[in-house]
């Protein structure tokens, strides 16, 4: 593991790769995203610069036996430059999805899996649940589950350890040959956020998306304004490269407001024509126009953790 002193290492550590915000950036604008944020029960969109957002200062900073040390240098090298550099991301980046295929497939579904595990949400979770083990609160886990949380209990790292080695796992879980991806291309523009890799069903849980999806553990990524990719397992593998009907694309878009409305996510990257309609549909109203976008407040939508945001 790199132990680049903190003093070399840059202060903010992106859990979004700018390379992928980017895809998402203004036209024109490079470097600008327009984006939805929440304080409480107000909505704000605006246009934020890709390098100040998707980030925390001091993500990748630790300390082991008394010396400081950061792998932001070793996320950099490892994981963002070689898959920037490949053959994948160039079509992706350059605008050339269509030509995504059955190749791409693992790289996608990696890639994907790579930024689950080192959003904050990521780290906030494991930091939640270790807490609820070592206070005798988390009740219905396995041994395996249970030996881990010990571990981390026992660790000089905690919670933070673990999501340093998650952060830097580079491997495919035993699954990965049966994963099926799907890229699709949609008429209207998708949707993303600042915890990018959306879980849109899981067993045992009614999936919008149809009862084919109901046994299925399902994600979505989106790749740029016009194209995203299903991940799916628990099925069949496959890849597939097709449109989909606007609706479909309407529904991924909600279920990325759904996430930053539940504190899942700090920045939603939206500007398509669908947003203002969709935040009534969530029970906020109009306040006003701004400089660069307009404020909603919550009219009857209810926060789910007034401690969130």
């Amino acid at each position: 593991m790199s132990m680049w002193t903190v003093s070399n290492a840059p202060k903010r550590h992106h859990y979004v790769p700018q390379f992928y915000l980017r895809q998402f950036a203004i036209p024109g604008e490079a470097n600008k995203v327009s984006i939805v944020e929440r304080h409480r029960d107000i909505l704000v969109a605006d246009r934020k610069s890709v390098g100040s957002i998707g980030y925390e200062e001091g993500l990748h900073d630790f300390v082991e036996d008394g010396v400081a040390g950061s792998i932001e240098g070793e996320v950099n090298k490892v994981i963002e430059t070689p898959f920037s550099d490949s053959r994948t991301w160039e079509k992706i980046e350059t605008g050339n999805c269509a030509s995504l295929d059955d190749e791409d497939r693992l790289s996608i579904y990696g890639f994907a899996r790579h930024l689950l595990r080192r959003n904050i949400r990521m780290l906030r979770f494991m930091e939640t649940e270790n807490a609820r083990f070592r206070a005798g609160k988390l009740f219905e886990i396995t041994s395996e589950e249970r030996a881990m949380h010990r571990r981390i209990a026992d660790g000089p790292g905690g919670p933070h350890q673990l999501f340093r080695q998650s952060v830097l796992d580079t491997s495919m879980p035993e699954d990965a040959a049966e994963i099926n991806v799907m890229i699709c291309q949609s008429p209207i523009p998708f949707r993303s956020s600042t915890n990018p890799t959306l879980l849109v069903s899981h067993p045992g849980r009614a999936s919008i998306f149809g009862e084919m999806f109901g046994s299925l553990r399902t994600w979505w990524l989106s790749l740029d304004r016009h194209w995203g990719a299903f991940i799916i397992a628990g099925g069949p593998p496959g890849f597939s490269n097709s449109s989909v009907e606007p609706a479909v694309a309407r529904v991924i878009n909600q279920c990325f407001l759904t996430q930053l409305l539940h504190g899942d996510a700090r920045y939603m990257l939206a500007a398509d024509a669908y947003l203002q309609p969709d935040l009534t549909w969530a029970g906020f109203k109009f306040e006003q126009q701004t400089t660069h976008g307009f404020r909603y407040r919550a009219d009857s939508w209810t926060d789910p953790d007034p401690a969130t945001l």
